[in-house]
């Protein structure tokens, strides 16, 4: 196996870090070599607010991915994330001259240009991402290498944002001990993890249910033509649980985590759930129905705000793919049907399984997975950077306990109160 494919990915969300470890598999899937999740406390909706705390976390991530395999991390790929993202358009033109051919570097001199946008007030591009091609007048060209033709415009959209995303992710993984090789927008990296190449083209919405933030992403022909970001997401509805409750958020994310349901007509009457009482207080009973209408009446708001980025797009009449939701809000029971009701799309849930691991290779084949398993795939993917020194070769151990160690590390995994926190 070459030490240049393995790379490492650290998804840094608003609860949880998660840091995956892999490198090429056969058939152009991905081998999980590591992987790990640990709680974090110091994003918000996002954004790191705390670079002591994220530090910590990464460190703790990185460390209990590794620990069963003889590598070390030196390099990190990381995603961005922030409700302050979005994406603006681009149009970029070069003189070929009479009678010449559009070479590959005449594309890659104005995508270079594109990347060299400055789009002001502190902002900057993190990705550019071709629309189409037109040759002195001819449109809706993919590929224009080769074509004959004086005039070369090209159509971007690109994803900006602020500057100080990247330079406190930055300053986080520096100051962790590793180097930031690329970041990565969280809703592509997603998309690139739970969608197919077929759905792309047909056009499909992924919905990123993070807990700080919701991303929409919008793919059509094959192209990503809209992102957008809501500013809250799971730790809104464990808020709206606590005080509808009376009880403290602890206990509000544990209801919602164990017991909590997307639609709450469905729920039986009868069915109630009692919170131990403690220092003289009595125990409380909450109904199983009154719990998912406070959930619901949240989820309705993030999904209404979802499809108005879907109307805003302008692609909302060419997504014959519908709608996947993913990340760690995906997993509460009927929130599929909620979305579909609410919208009138075919919806799934969006699994981290689109072209990238062997099913005896899932570690954890869950929505929450799918940012990190995004980065993973780009990363491997990643042409432009030097990641020969990503991974260096740790003095080997006893084979035996090595594997027994690894069993018992994705046993746990399972059994990991922290995997429910991303919800």
């Amino acid at each position: 196996m070459s030490e240049r494919n393995i790379v490492a990915a650290v998804d840094i969300g608003t609860n949880t870090v998660i840091c995956l470890v892999g490198s090429n598999g056969e058939r152009g899937k991905i081998d999980i070599l590591g992987h790990s999740i640990v709680a974090s406390s110091g994003v918000r909706r996002g954004v790191v607010f705390n670079i002591e705390e994220v530090v910590v976390a990464v460190k703790n991530a990185v460390e209990k991915a590794t620990q069963h395999i003889d590598v070390t991390v030196k390099k990190l790929y990381v995603n961005v994330a922030g409700q302050n993202l979005r994406t603006i358009e681009k149009r970029m033109s070069k003189s070929i001259g009479e009678g010449k051919i559009i070479s590959n570097a005449d594309v890659r001199e104005l995508f270079r240009a594109a990347k060299e946008t400055n789009p002001g007030n502190g902002e900057k591009v993190y990705h550019v991402i071709n629309q189409s091609y037109s040759v002195d007048g001819e449109t809706g060209i993919h590929n224009p290498i080769g074509v004959p033709g004086a005039e070369l415009v090209a159509e971007y959209r690109l994803v900006v944002g602020p500057e100080n995303y990247e330079q406190l992710l930055r300053a986080c993984i520096e100051k962790a001990g590793f180097q930031l090789v690329r970041c990565i927008v969280n809703p592509i990296a997603a998309a690139e993890a739970v969608v197919s190449a077929d759905e792309k083209e047909a056009g499909v919405v992924v919905v990123d249910l993070g807990a700080g933030t919701t991303s929409i992403s919008i793919y059509y022909d094959s192209v990503l033509r809209h992102l957008g970001m809501i500013p809250f997401g799971g730790n809104v509805v464990t808020r709206d649980i606590r005080e509808g409750c009376s009880i403290v958020l602890r206990q509000a994310e544990s209801l919602k985590v164990q017991y909590g349901a997307a639609m709450g007509e469905n729920i039986s009457d009868n069915m109630v759930v009692t919170i131990p009482g403690k220092n003289g207080w009595e125990p409380k009973e909450i109904s199983f129905k009154s719990l998912a209408y406070i959930i619901q009446a949240r989820m309705e708001e993030i999904i209404e705000s979802a499809y108005y980025q879907i109307e805003k797009s302008g692609f909302a009449e060419h997504l014959g793919a519908g709608i996947v939701i993913t990340g760690g809000g995906a997993k509460l029971d009927g929130l599929a049907n909620l979305v579909k009701f609410k919208t009138a799309m075919d919806v799934r849930v969006g699994l981290p399984a689109n072209g990238i691991i062997d099913e005896k290779d899932k570690p954890v084949f869950t929505p929450q997975y799918a940012t990190a398993f995004g980065l993973l795939k780009k990363a491997i993917n990643d042409e432009t950077a030097n990641n020969d020194e990503v991974i260096v070769k740790k003095p080997r151990r006893n084979l035996f306990k090595q594997q027994s160690e690894t069993i018992m590390q994705r046993l746990t995994l399972f059994f990991n109160d922290e995997q429910d926190s991303e919800l």
